[in-house]
């Protein structure tokens, strides 16, 4: 408990930095390699009805960045984080949009009641997975889907890239994959706790709490992007689709 605590003390602490730089505008990544990404995914599981008739709960929403876009394509939306600041911030951008301080460790949602649940590079930030997807699966409707967008698993058991003494990249090393652990990062006055665990650990959480896998996405920038040549080396991000069995059937 005192992990996450911590965990979410530091989000606190770097909410401020957090909206001012990495907000809207400053997230390139989310913009260039994974908005992309979801909105043919989208197309892809819903077709030309698109999100229009989905009640969808954003675990992690941040300042709704993401919430505000779905809202905007006709889903009903309910955003959560633990963050106060990023809730207030949610509320003034979104007035009309439906908000809440919470943890994804405890929704504030009724069970079977969503259809859709999102965790857009949200999970990483929570100590106690298990919980988080033991909840995903109450709330989310029989047949209905999570969507989880997240850090490679290679990618995060390790900080980054060796370098060559001219900062060329040479490779990313993957170490001690198979061990849960946590990493602390800091930059532009940003310092939060990311929590790496090894793909089977994920899988194995979201098979227990009632789900399958539907698609498994290792997005990349448009091949004429400046990064293209990097990720395609060792993609950064991960997205999975799981979809809820339905017993009934």
């Amino acid at each position: 408990m005192g992990r996450t605590s911590e965990t979410i003390d530091l989000w606190r602490k770097s909410a401020e930095a957090w909206i001012e730089g990495q907000g809207d505008a400053g997230d390139q990544s989310r913009k260039i390699i994974l908005d992309p990404a979801l909105v043919r995914l989208w197309e892809d599981l819903y077709g030309s009805t698109g999100l229009a008739t989905l009640r969808i709960v954003d675990i992690g929403c941040g300042e709704g960045r993401y919430s505000r876009f779905l809202t905007s394509h006709g889903a009903s939306v309910i955003g959560i984080d633990p963050v106060e600041a990023f809730i207030d911030r949610a509320k003034e951008l979104h007035p009309d949009g439906n908000y809440h301080v919470a943890r994804g460790e405890n929704l504030p949602v009724d069970s079977e009641s969503v259809d859709l649940a999102l965790c857009y590079l949200s999970l990483l930030d929570i100590e106690d997975q298990d919980a988080v997807i033991a909840e995903i699966g109450r709330v989310v409707k029989p047949g209905g889907r999570c969507v989880i967008v997240a850090i490679s698993n290679m990618c995060s058991s390790t900080e980054g890239w060796v370098k060559d003494s001219a900062g060329n990249r040479l490779y990313r090393p993957v170490d001690d994959y198979m061990d849960r652990k946590s990493m602390r990062l800091s930059w532009k006055g940003i310092e939060i706790i990311n929590f790496h665990r090894p793909l089977s650990e994920t899988l194995s959480a979201f098979f227990k709490s009632g789900f399958v896998l539907d698609r498994f996405i290792e997005p990349l920038p448009p091949q004429d992007h400046p990064w293209y040549a990097e990720e395609v080396r060792a993609p950064n991000f991960q997205i999975y689709a799981f979809k809820k069995e339905n017993p009934s059937l």
